[in-house]
């Protein structure tokens, strides 16, 4: 009787438990945007290097306790500044992905991961998460707003403090600037 109790417990917990949604971001209409800047350039200037970094994968957890994980293929970024000609931007990219930058050979993902998240009634998402990025993960923590089954935002990141070494483009010899503006784009496909 014991027996038969404990698995009519355990089927009513797996019944009543809520499920979780899972949703896979729609990676051709989701955009990750990289902001650069030389070191000795003021933040309110332009920026003078953009970088596209598209998904690879992407997923939500649609739940009372949301997870959201996100993952660039690092081989995968490219230099999409309106200035420089194609061979510039070849030789930066190249500079960018060796070892003297993000080393794509050896460090061939970018990872983020919720730890947890927040939400208001405003949309706003404070998400507590990790960054992992060049063999380290540290905390990454953003504000994003949710429109539907958009989510748009903005982090700051410091390649440095992930040991990557500041990066120095062909065109210019300047370093850039240890902060990385991140702007996002990840919309979610259709249920």
């Amino acid at each position: 009787m014991k027996q038969l109790t404990a698995a009519v417990a355990l089927i009513l917990v797996w019944v009543t438990s809520p499920r979780a949604e899972m949703r896979w971001v729609d990676i051709k209409r989701s955009t990750v945007t990289v902001y650069v800047s030389t070191s000795n350039a003021p933040h309110e200037t332009p920026t003078d290097h953009v970088l596209k970094a598209p998904l690879e994968e992407g997923s939500l957890e649609d739940t009372d306790e949301p997870h959201l994980a996100l993952v660039i293929n690092v081989s995968e970024l490219r230099i999409v500044d309106p200035q420089g000609t194609k061979e510039e931007h070849r030789k930066a990219r190249l500079q960018m992905l060796g070892p003297n930058g993000l080393d794509a050979d050896q460090f061939s993902r970018i990872t983020y991961h919720s730890l947890t998240i927040n939400r208001s009634k405003t949309n706003a998402w404070a998400v507590q998460g990790e960054l992992g990025m060049h063999g380290r993960f540290l905390p990454l923590n953003v504000t994003a707003t949710r429109q539907g089954d958009r989510f748009t935002g903005t982090a700051s990141v410091m390649p440095t403090d992930f040991g990557i070494p500041p990066l120095v483009f062909a065109e210019d010899p300047t370093p850039v600037d240890n902060h990385v503006r991140v702007d996002f784009d990840i919309v979610l496909e259709a249920p």
